[in-house]
């Protein structure tokens, strides 16, 4: 039987209250705090108003980062996980998952990932269902924003708990309540990560029960049970505290299911909660506090009782948007059943225990397939950081001599297919006096000075032109599809970019100056050529600044 009297979707993302203060005019606030109040009226089952404020936000916030709109987005796409309709959602990550891309935002993109992953197993595609969920660990590594990496564990963790691997999901949930932080203000998020936490032990729990029925796994059904009891008691406490009558209920909810099954103790309160009219149908809430009050009844020895109660659970679970909620509920039913000699009840537990070990093996095949992903995905992040390694200079963060040869080789290929017509512009700059900067400040400011200059050069580059250090201070910009006037712009830029910086010392601040030179492939000229022509254009250029 599971223990969870309430919706994942609810506790899992994080939504803050449908009320709250009005919208500012600032885009990002805006999108912010729409962000917040969409997963907010999603969670309370008002997906409908959910979403027509997330379209209005969009619509009022045109000003608004990518990295905003993502926030958005994925409460968009968590609005369609709830009303259950995935192709939507589907789309909703894609929109997250794009944006979060062109603001190199891993935070965001790991979050659209898990969520995508989690749409896909929903639809029973497993395999890209994995593959996200390994790319979404990826992109958890990159993400140094606290808020991102807390709600990305609790994303990870909660798809890994929809896919019952639960030995996955534990440490992204452990990390996600140990990290006090969120995109968005939630007084809440503490009582979300231990009632998380509380489900997926109890989870556990009652698989394990129900594929190992004679006590083989008894010690283990025993302590994950007591685990989650734990973990909604501290869940109920710090409701209580935060003062939400919402978070309140949903917690003392899980706190009886979660209670030794002793009979009797909690009796009255779980009957008390089952008969409450509050139960979305998508949570299967019913269905679990259901349960827990048939079992109570049975152990009472009141088993007319505990059957009826039974049956009613199995048909609210029925509308459960999670087919644990009904397995668990029609499981016991048929259990109770069985034991009390309903005629046929004896063949549908056994078809249930027969269907409940091969969906056990069928969790360690996923198990294994998706630790499969995660080494092919870590493989793959090696061999790319690798590669980055070898065509990066390590001081600046720009390309080294390797970066550039690759580059212009890759032009000439470029040129000699399209019969030499591609313009290309190749611009050396090396900086006036660095000799004096290093012997008058030493090599510690020397390497700032670098560091600001290859900044100034990437900041007035263009997205897809080639920066890069070929050692000393002299830099490199490899510009494709940039003619003669074009190249010059260039130039003219990173002239100006350079001779605008001062980097400061004890003795003051030093200001810069460059020798830029360009040169110009395209129209019979051969790209092999442009380093020299631009090496000495920038001769040029040096030798012109001294006479003056």
């Amino acid at each position: 039987m599971s223990s969870r009297p309430r919706s994942a979707e609810r506790l899992i993302f994080r939504g803050s209250d449908a009320t709250g203060p009005g919208l500012h005019q600032t885009p990002g606030v805006i999108l912010s705090e729409a962000a917040a109040r969409v997963m907010g009226l999603a969670q309370d089952g008002a997906v409908d108003d959910a979403l027509a404020l997330a379209g209005r936000a969009l619509e009022d916030a045109p000003g608004a980062t990518p990295s905003d709109q993502a926030g958005l987005w994925y409460a968009i796409s968590v609005a369609r996980h709830i009303q259950g309709d995935n192709d939507r959602a589907l789309h909703a990550c894609e929109q997250c998952l794009g944006l979060a891309v062109e603001s190199d935002n891993p935070g965001w993109a790991s979050n659209a990932l898990s969520m995508r992953g989690m749409a896909a197993a929903r639809q029973g595609r497993m395999e890209p269902a994995l593959l996200d969920l390994a790319r979404a660990e990826s992109e958890l590594e990159r993400c140094e924003d606290a808020g991102l990496r807390c709600w990305a564990h609790t994303g990870l963790g909660y798809a890994y708990l929809e896919l019952r691997l639960y030995e996955l999901s534990l440490p992204h949930m452990v990390a996600a309540q140990e990290i006090n932080a969120s995109p968005f203000p939630l007084v809440q998020a503490p009582v979300i990560d231990l009632m998380n936490l509380a489900e997926l032990h109890l989870r556990w729990a009652d698989e394990l029960e129900r594929v190992f029925p004679d006590d083989l796994a008894e010690e283990d059904v025993a302590a994950h049970r007591k685990e989650g009891h734990v973990y909604a008691e501290r869940a109920l406490a710090v409701a209580l505290e935060k003062g939400n009558p919402r978070f309140v209920a949903t917690c003392r909810a899980m706190e009886l299911c979660a209670r030794p099954r002793d009979g009797g103790a909690s009796l009255e309160e779980l009957r008390e909660v089952f008969d409450t009219e509050d139960h979305p149908e998508y949570a299967g809430s019913r269905a679990v506090v259901g349960g827990a009050l048939a079992r109570s009844l049975w152990v009472l020895g009141r088993r007319d009782e505990a059957q009826e109660v039974a049956r009613l659970a199995a048909t609210a679970s029925v509308a459960a948007s999670d087919w644990q909620v009904t397995a668990s509920a029609q499981w016991l039913l048929v259990e109770m059943e069985a034991q009390c000699g309903v005629p046929g009840a004896e063949h549908g537990r056994a078809y249930a225990r027969l269907l409940s070990r091969v969906l056990w093996q069928q969790r360690l095949s996923t198990l294994q397939g998706a630790q499969a992903a995660l080494e092919v995905e870590r493989i793959a992040r090696d061999h790319v950081v690798a590669r980055r390694a070898a065509l990066e200079d390590p001081l600046t963060g720009v390309g080294n001599r390797r970066a550039l040869d690759e580059a212009l080789r890759s032009v000439q290929a470029e040129a000699t297919t399209a019969g030499g017509d591609v313009p290309v512009s190749l611009l050396v700059v090396d900086l006036d006096d660095f000799k004096r900067i290093n012997d008058t400040y030493g090599h510690v400011v020397g390497d700032e000075v670098l560091r600001a200059v290859a900044m100034a050069i990437r900041g007035v580059a263009r997205a897809d032109d080639t920066v890069a250090r070929l050692g000393g201070d002299e830099f490199v910009v490899l510009a494709r599809r940039a003619d003669t006037a074009n190249g010059a712009r260039l130039a003219e830029r990173v002239t100006t970019a350079i001779d605008g910086l001062a980097v400061g010392t004890r003795s003051g601040a030093i200001t810069l100056r460059a020798s830029v030179g360009v040169a110009t492939a395209g129209s019979g000229r051969d790209v092999g050529t442009l380093l020299a022509l631009a090496d000495a254009s920038m001769y040029d250029v040096k030798a012109r600044i001294r006479r003056r």
